[in-house]
């Protein structure tokens, strides 16, 4: 009975087979199940991990404390992922897949718990200091950001679980972390990655065209930095030249909007850096000038000293009004030269200030309301 069930079954297909053979070319039939697999976290039970930092870190004028309780088993489960997909339909292309495996390793749902701890305490400190969304969304760049940079070299990234348990991570590592919050929280966000420079970034949705038109500002997760400014160059002197692969992560509609203030923060700075530039080099040139003068002034004291020694009164009083003369000429040469240092001084103090202060977009905007210029 079984062989006679199945053998009609065989000859349907073979007739169907048969009948499109006869038609002509075959066409293409759609795939059928799910084109690519991605990873999951299988939670390990027994598994163990390290013990988590708790995490301290400056934000606007204050420190902040992040201490959320993590699963051992989900972070066990998480480590012994494979983080690659599989693939089974040869249409979709290499983009598609990366794509897929990045959100795979952000909204793993076993992480849950993770963003919920993480984001309770956010959104306590929220709460607390009347932070609005903009300084919210800067108060969760800096908390990744300030997470521990650390490049190993490792094939694939890792879970936010992973980062955040390990206290460290490299540029996809804390990218993908921040995105995940991010878009937990309401943002429109994305993953901006740069495949010839090998770096990824985050993207928090702007009303500007954003970083290179993608509307997006640009968030560094590497070190402590501004929302909306890249870096000028990367660890090993690489600039990102390369337009980036946007990769939007979660559905939020959130953006921030205060990359207008960012922006001139950062201008300031640049103006500063050049102008810090230009009298270094007119000090340098200053001091070689006054260094000659004073050896010219040397030489002529010996002189007016050497009339004295033989009793030439008359040739030292004729060599005096000279020597005098150009006395004044050096202290203000040196009055001139000091002024310069000073000048340089309170500018790098300004410089300095900005590019120390990049947890506290606030008090420096605050600051910058005030400054005269300079």
């Amino acid at each position: 009975m079984m062989q006679m069930r199945f053998l009609p079954y065989l000859l349907l297909i073979c007739g169907a087979f048969f009948a499109l053979c006869s038609a002509g070319c075959l066409e293409g039939i759609p795939f059928l199940g799910p084109p690519a697999v991605y990873p999951h976290i299988v939670p390990i039970e027994g598994g163990t991990m390290p013990e988590p930092p708790r995490y301290m870190f400056a934000f606007q004028d204050r420190n902040v404390e992040v201490d959320a309780p993590v699963e051992a088993p989900v972070y066990a489960g998480a480590r012994a992922t494979d983080k690659s997909a599989r693939i089974f339909d040869r249409a979709l292309t290499e983009p598609q897949w990366r794509e897929g495996i990045y959100r795979a390793l952000i909204s793993d749902p076993a992480q849950d718990a993770l963003y919920i701890g993480v984001i309770s305490t956010l959104k306590a400190e929220q709460h607390l200091n009347s932070l609005d969304s903009d300084e919210y969304a800067e108060l969760m760049a800096v908390f990744v950001q300030s997470i521990p940079y650390e490049n190993q070299n490792l094939t694939s990234p890792r879970y936010p679980i992973e980062t955040y348990v390990d206290g460290m991570g490299d540029c996809d590592d804390k990218s993908l972390f921040l995105a995940g919050l991010l878009s937990r929280e309401g943002y429109r966000t994305a993953l901006l990655y740069f495949e010839p420079e090998r770096h990824m970034a985050v993207g928090v949705g702007c009303p500007e065209r954003g970083y290179r038109n993608t509307g997006y500002a640009y968030i560094e997760t590497t070190n402590v930095s501004l929302v909306g400014i890249p870096p000028e160059t990367l660890a090993g002197g690489t600039v990102l030249s390369s337009p980036p692969v946007v990769i939007p992560v979660g559905n939020g509609m959130l953006n921030y909007t205060l990359c207008n203030e960012t922006s001139a923060i950062w201008r300031l700075k640049g103006d500063s850096e050049q102008i810090l530039a230009r009298i270094e080099t007119e000090v340098r040139d200053m001091e070689t000038r006054l260094e000659e003068k004073k050896g010219v002034l040397d030489a002529r004291k010996s002189s007016l000293e050497a009339f004295l020694s033989v009793g030439d009164t008359g040739g030292y009083n004729r060599g005096v009004a000279a020597y005098n003369a150009e006395v004044s000429q050096y202290n203000q040469m040196r009055a001139d030269l000091l002024t310069r240092v000073e000048r340089f001084n309170r500018i790098a103090e300004v410089h300095n200030f900005i590019v120390t202060s990049q947890h506290d977009r606030k008090g420096i905007w605050e600051w910058y309301l005030t400054f005269p210029g300079l």
